[in-house]
């Protein structure tokens, strides 16, 4: 017994113990201070008053696709000669009906000339035998010829419209491919009909002022492969083709409303329980402020939201203009491995901001309701088809049915049972503890957002405008 009290007495027995009991005291302390901690700083639901709001409500779908002219024309010439003016270069704006370009056409007009003589003669000789009581078989060979002559005088005539490029719309010159002095041979460098003319891509933008009848004369697009004499775009009008899945292409129509907005592409995630619009925002944490306000927009993509998404949302730059859904596809593309609805929106600017070739965000509406009633979408119950909400009254909370319309993103519209300025019940967390805070942005508290006109435990109510308006 005494070696082991010998034995205990020395230093480097003694300490290491020491340091043990310390430090396990030290333990056991602090575990005890942060379990009362947490238990006094959890989350717990509470009951907050939210008041009914009024705003407009929009349900909308958003993809981004590359801007195209609305009309394209390339213009060739059809008969052979010297190119002898040349009167626009790239980049010109022409106006309709304008001479772009121009070949020798005397030979032409000779051929004209000749076709309105030959003509002439047939005519002659039909009359002159109607006159003299010719046979049946010697008037119907008199109307052939006329026929026939007139046929010649047709085609020569449209070969010297030929020998003049014009200009079928208000646009922009996009290439010139032909000099003056150049020798072109029958077809020119196209193989269009002998106006010259033709449309390309692009979808009709006529609701918005632009022009896409085509080449003047019924032209038809050049399928030879061949590059155009000059090609011409329209200014200001241009398209955009877009692709929608199946759960989205069912919503949309022509003539729906959109908004074309230049954009980048950018990533980003969010998480935690769907977010509330409005708020004055519980400051987050001792000396922080988190602030946060609504944007009143109240859109969204899609009726259903997530805790937790990650995805790539464009970005979009200036100021949008309004566009028009003009076709909206039946068949899908798959090529991709996922089945895309083709859709096209024609929109015009003036600005100069929307090139073709950009990227641009196009935001379409396919539903809307104006100056709708509306609630928080978490202050529904619905159970057996029928829909409740807790309305705070002076007498107390009582429960109500209402009717439900739009659900647009947090916000579900009340078409009956509520009325703007009425408060609805609904249930939040609420954080206790020590930096519970009184709602204002020089307090500590725990990083929550209330919901619009919630009042925050220990404060006054938040105030900010979520109704869309």
């Amino acid at each position: 017994m005494s070696r082991v009290t010998d034995q205990m007495k020395k230093p480097w027995v003694v300490m290491p113990l020491v340091v043990l009991v310390a430090f396990g005291g030290w333990w056991f302390a602090i575990r005890d201070d942060g379990g009362g901690a947490d238990a006094s700083t959890g989350p717990t639901m509470t009951d907050q008053a939210v008041e009914v709001t009024v705003g407009d409500m929009d349900k909308t779908v958003t993809a981004e696709g590359t801007v195209a002219a609305a009309d394209t024309e390339d213009l060739s010439f059809t008969s052979s000669g010297t190119v002898t003016a040349v009167n626009v270069a790239a980049g010109d704006t022409v106006t309709k009906g304008q001479v772009l370009a121009e070949i020798d056409s005397a030979e032409l007009e000779a051929s004209v000339a000749d076709a309105e003589a030959s003509l002439a003669d047939a005519q002659a000789q039909l009359s002159d035998d109607e006159d003299a009581g010719a046979s049946d078989e010697q008037v119907a060979a008199d109307e052939s010829s006329v026929t026939s002559a007139q046929d010649q005088l047709t085609a020569a005539q449209e070969a010297l419209d030929g020998a003049q490029l014009v200009a079928s719309f208000d646009g922009t010159v996009a290439t010139v491919d032909i000099t003056v002095g150049e020798e072109l041979s029958s077809g020119g460098q196209g193989g269009t009909t002998p106006t010259g003319s033709g449309s390309g891509s692009g979808g009709s933008a006529s609701t918005l002022g632009s022009s896409s009848s085509g080449a003047m004369g019924g032209a038809t697009t050049d399928s030879s492969g061949s590059s155009a004499d000059i090609s011409l775009t329209t200014t200001g009008s241009f398209t955009v083709d877009l692709g929608f899945d199946d759960t989205d292409i069912s919503s949309l129509a022509v003539g729906q409303a959109a908004s074309v907005s230049l954009s980048t592409s950018s990533s980003s995630s969010s998480s935690g329980f769907g977010g509330f619009p409005g708020g004055g925002g519980f400051p987050g944490g001792p000396g922080t402020t988190n602030q946060s306000s609504s944007t009143g927009s109240n859109q969204s993509s899609s009726d259903d939201s997530s805790d937790d998404t990650a995805a790539t949302t464009p970005t979009t730059t200036g100021d949008a203009v309004d566009g028009l859904v003009t076709e909206v596809g039946t068949i899908a593309d798959a090529s991709s491995g996922v089945a895309s609805y083709p859709v096209t929106v024609a929109f015009a600017d003036s600005s100069g901001d929307f090139n073709v070739g950009a990227t641009v965000s196009v935001e379409i509406t396919y539903d809307s309701v104006d100056d709708a009633i509306q609630v928080p979408t978490r202050a529904i119950t619905t159970q057996d088809g029928t829909s409740t909400v807790e309305v705070e009254t002076d007498d107390g909370t009582e429960t109500r049915t209402v009717t439900t319309g739009l659900v647009s993103g947090t916000m579900t519209q009340i078409t009956d049972g509520l009325s703007a300025g009425e408060s609805v019940v609904i249930e939040a967390p609420s954080f206790g503890g020590n930096g519970g805070g009184n709602g204002s942005s020089d307090s500590t508290g725990g990083g929550f957002t209330p919901p619009e006109g919630m009042e925050a435990p220990g404060g006054t109510a938040t105030e900010t405008n979520g109704s869309g308006e």
